[in-house]
């Protein structure tokens, strides 16, 4: 039997560990592309009737609002849109440059401290040890990577009423969605123009329902956001827009064929994709007839119009 000395025996364990580190900080760092890997493969190993096999030929044609607050808005800014490089900060500064450059249609994490006070943060592990919350006073203490300021729900009711063009996109992938609404509502009670220039990502069917029971937001309040559901859902999705009169439907770039946007486009439904940060995809994905798409980076003056 082979011996191992204890240096060599060391150099494996530091081996092991720093592989270790590696995958943990690819892990970190590109959670939503994970998520999305590990949602492909999930409904991939389903049974072919996980999807429907309806032909949508000769249902109805949508009617969205004739104002609806996306009609001339081809891009959204991620997670408050990107600064200095960096992404995922949901950050006052973030939300400000924003703001400076024209954009008006900003997507924000949500997320709870450890003392259930609704913040703008993506997920704790950006920025914390694993398994760490932070308390409201810890959370407002730490500058995003050392360097910007972290936001309150708050905070950004108080942008709102400062931009009366200002519409948030909630995003609440990694907290209690109904709570989060409910809070935001609670939040905005004071002006209803607040309230209402919240768009709501809906990460399955069934929850509008449970969401209009806490406040009578109207259908164009309402987007479906795909990822969670895999790139070979289509027909599950369209079913779920006729179901609960969704006409706004976001998906992972590049994961739907042209046959698909061309069958949604058909029935109105409206198509972003998120994230590009490339000019090059994202014009191609508005050749496509991709209506728009969630950016960190891209500015109008990148696009082909």
């Amino acid at each position: 039997m082979k011996k191992f000395t204890p240096k060599k025996i060391l150099f494996i364990v530091c081996y092991h560990l720093l592989l270790l580190i590696i995958a943990s900080l690819f892990m970190f760092k590109y959670a939503e592309e994970v998520l999305q890997l590990k949602s492909d493969i999930y409904f991939q190993l389903q049974t072919p009737q996980a999807d429907s096999n309806i032909d949508f030929t000769d249902y109805p044609v949508f009617t969205p609002s004739p104002k609806l607050w996306c009609e001339d808005s081809l891009l959204i800014q991620h997670a408050g849109g990107g600064i200095d490089g960096l992404d995922y900060t949901n950050s006052k500064e973030a939300l400000e440059n924003s703001l400076f450059n024209g954009s008006r249609h900003i997507e924000i994490d949500f997320n709870y401290t450890s003392d259930q006070e609704l913040v703008c943060m993506h997920s704790w592990e950006d920025q914390y040890d694993a398994g760490v919350i932070p308390s409201l006073q810890e959370f407002l203490s730490k500058k995003v990577y050392g360097k910007y300021t972290p936001m309150t729900a708050s905070d950004l009711i108080q942008y709102m009423e400062e931009y009366p063009d200002l519409y948030i996109i909630i995003d609440t992938k990694f907290s209690d969605h109904l709570q989060v609404i409910s809070d935001l509502v609670r939040l905005s009670s004071h002006d209803t123009h607040i309230t209402n220039r919240f768009i709501i990502q809906l990460y399955g069917d069934g929850i509008k329902e449970q969401i209009l029971e806490l406040y009578p937001f109207s259908d164009d309040n309402f987007l479906f956001t795909a990822y969670k559901f895999g790139s070979r859902r289509s027909n599950k999705i369209m079913n779920i827009c006729y179901d609960e009169n969704i006409y706004i439907v976001t998906v992972p770039y590049g994961d739907w064929d042209q046959e698909t946007i061309d069958l949604y486009r058909s029935k109105n439904i409206i198509i972003y994709e998120h994230t590009v940060n490339r000019p090059d995809q994202a014009n191609e994905e508005l050749r496509r007839g991709v209506h728009g798409l969630y950016t960190d980076f891209l500015s109008p003056e990148d696009l082909e119009l």
